[in-house]
């Protein structure tokens, strides 16, 4: 009876850590910020602080990337200004996203999910989906399989600036209204 009582005592105490330990990680989920470059340029409730690569700190600045990533995700702003142009025609806008998707999916090795046009106040261009393997895990009666990530991304214009917007997360967490949001709130200046 006494070895019954010890071993209920430490698996309530087992419990009891696991709880505490649940609880924690829900406590650690993303705290959402305005996050703008030291120029100003745009701003994004992000995750985080988004960290600039070398060619964003160059001034003038006129490609270059922020970004953001933890364990469980990627987020980044990249932008790239157009070359001057001297032809009188529009440029072929369409056709710029259709080669970005593509490379994107092959260089992901992903498969195309989704491709649709979008707009939010004064942007209007593609939404991406492409979903990615992103590594493998042995389940029940030791069978493998492969677990995925999905890159949505948006791409537009602002006058002469190309835009990106990418989040790489796992599947179960690409739609969700938080990430909706980081996407609905970017604004160029």
């Amino acid at each position: 009876m006494f070895k019954s009582k010890i071993r209920t005592n430490k698996l309530l105490q087992s419990l009891g850590i696991l709880l505490i330990l649940s609880c924690s990680t829900f406590a650690q989920e993303r705290t959402w910020k305005t996050f703008s470059p030291d120029n100003g340029a745009w701003s994004i409730l992000a995750p985080g602080i988004m960290k600039p690569d070398s060619e964003a700190l160059e001034s003038p600045s006129t490609k270059g990337s922020y970004s953001y990533n933890n364990s469980n995700g990627f987020f980044a702003v990249i932008y790239r200004d157009s070359p001057r142009r001297y032809v009188p025609w529009k440029p072929n806008y369409k056709a710029y996203y259709k080669k970005i998707r593509d490379d994107f999916v092959k260089a992901a090795k992903g498969q195309l999910l989704k491709d649709e046009e979008f707009s939010n106040g004064n942007w209007r261009g593609r939404e991406i989906h492409i979903k990615i393997p992103s590594g493998r895990m042995t389940g029940r009666e030791s069978q493998v399989n492969t677990t995925y990530r999905v890159e949505r991304f948006r791409m537009f214009f602002h006058g002469k600036r190309f835009y990106l917007l990418l989040v790489v997360l796992p599947e179960d967490e690409i739609n969700t209204p938080a990430i909706d949001n980081y996407l609905d709130s970017f604004v160029a200046k």
